[in-house]
């Protein structure tokens, strides 16, 4: 186990990492807690080598298999007790944006292909309606924050200093914890934002009205979302709807690439995925996902895994009546 204050240079050469901050007073507990988890993982995978680094109130991960990262943090959470590990909503820490373009130059792995994807269609959509007349789709889920940070990455590439434009369709049956996120981000970014409540294609339609300039909404769909197989990066509204092209950047993302993408570079989420919770709907119709319940070996208490620990993508949504 390695003790630093800063990152050696050697950890560049692993693709993958995850930097984990733990409360200061527990860490005699992490090093040795990593110490058992490390001897535990290279017992089955020994082929693949990582690097663990201790910092003054974080550890760092890293390796060229995503696998065995998941591994790791699995086993970390189940081992450690409560409030010892202090989740990425609490920290206000800087993302490096740089570090988010330069991943698309990964191409044989998933995750760069999807970045460098999801970047070309956010040019894209800036050279056809500049920025201006574009308005980002947030309500603090985690596709619109991965669209968020891959948006911002785009500015900074490009140079573009303009306000990002958002805009938050309130329902009126929301997490207080998706509100404060939102706020959150808010000030995080200096979101130029406006809440939006009640029906959406009405909400939607009187925004238009009062910003006719609007002529661009970019949305964290997913093809894997019900109903959206079919979608394109670039689609007009349906009939009956307010006009308007709905740019869709994500839309060969999966459940997985977008938790890769969030932990990959350690961006802040909606507190409620650490409390097993997938997709995030109508409060009174969303509950943690029953495939990330399990039982603390310590205290026999059922807990819920976070939702970046879920193995079976395709169950995101059973976790919403």
């Amino acid at each position: 186990m390695t003790i630093m204050e800063t990152t050696p240079d050697s950890v560049f050469n692993y693709v993958f990492k995850r930097i984990i901050y733990f409360n200061s007073n527990r860490k005699d507990l992490i090093i040795k807690t990593l110490e058992v988890i490390k001897d535990e993982i290279l017992k089955t995978n020994s082929c693949d080598t990582f690097e663990c680094i201790v910092y003054i109130d974080s550890f760092g991960i890293y390796c060229n298999s995503e696998n065995v990262i998941n591994q790791f943090e699995r086993f970390l959470i189940s081992k450690l007790p409560d409030n010892t590990l202090i989740h990425p909503h609490y920290i206000v820490n800087s993302v490096n944006f740089e570090d988010i373009t330069r991943f698309q130059t990964h191409t044989h792995l998933p995750l760069g292909r999807c970045i460098l994807e999801a970047i070309q269609v956010i040019k894209e959509s800036i050279d056809k309606f500049t920025l201006e007349n574009i308005f980002l789709s947030f309500n603090g889920g985690k596709d619109c924050v991965v669209l968020l940070y891959l948006f911002q990455a785009v500015l900074e590439e490009l140079k573009l200093n303009g306000q990002i434009k958002a805009v938050f369709f309130q329902s009126d049956d929301q997490f207080s914890e998706e509100e404060d996120y939102v706020q959150s981000t808010v000030n995080r970014f200096n979101l130029d934002l406006t809440v939006i409540k009640g029906e959406l294609k009405s909400g939607l339609n009187d925004f238009l009205k009062e910003n006719p300039h609007f002529c661009a909404s970019i949305i964290g769909t997913r093809q894997s979302d019900t109903g959206s197989t079919k979608l394109q990066f670039f689609q007009k509204t349906d009939p009956g709807w307010p006009i308007l092209v709905r740019v869709q950047p994500l839309l060969h993302w999966n459940y997985d690439n977008i938790w890769s993408f969030l932990r990959q570079f350690s961006i802040p989420y909606c507190s409620l995925y650490d409390k097993g919770y997938t997709s995030l709907g109508n409060k009174s119709k969303s509950h943690p996902n029953p495939n990330l319940k399990y039982i603390d070996e310590n205290t026999g208490e059922v807990k819920y895994w976070p939702a970046f620990l879920l193995q079976d993508s395709n169950s995101e949504r059973e976790n919403r009546l």
